[in-house]
């Protein structure tokens, strides 16, 4: 019987995050890289209405790793709501 390896889903919020995310998620992968042996991954980012180009870094991380998901508020609804 083949195993199942645990699936392990990352969410981290974003707002008004374009000057760091490239590096929070180079910093990330490198961790992610050391668990995909054992793991099967996804990190989901949350955009919390950014009024900055975090949208269009957050699509472009997509773009760039397949474990990259990313939902964009209409608003921002703050961590509170």
């Amino acid at each position: 019987m083949a195993s199942v390896r645990p699936f392990l889903s990352i969410v981290a919020p974003a707002f008004n995050e374009q000057e760091v995310l490239p590096a929070f998620h180079a910093e990330l992968s490198k961790l992610l890289d050391q668990l995909q042996h054992e793991y099967d991954l996804e990190v989901i980012y949350v955009d919390d209405g950014s009024r900055d180009a975090t949208p269009a870094v957050l699509h472009q991380l997509a773009e760039d790793d397949p474990r990259v998901h990313y939902v964009l508020l209409s608003r921002n609804f703050g961590h509170q709501a």
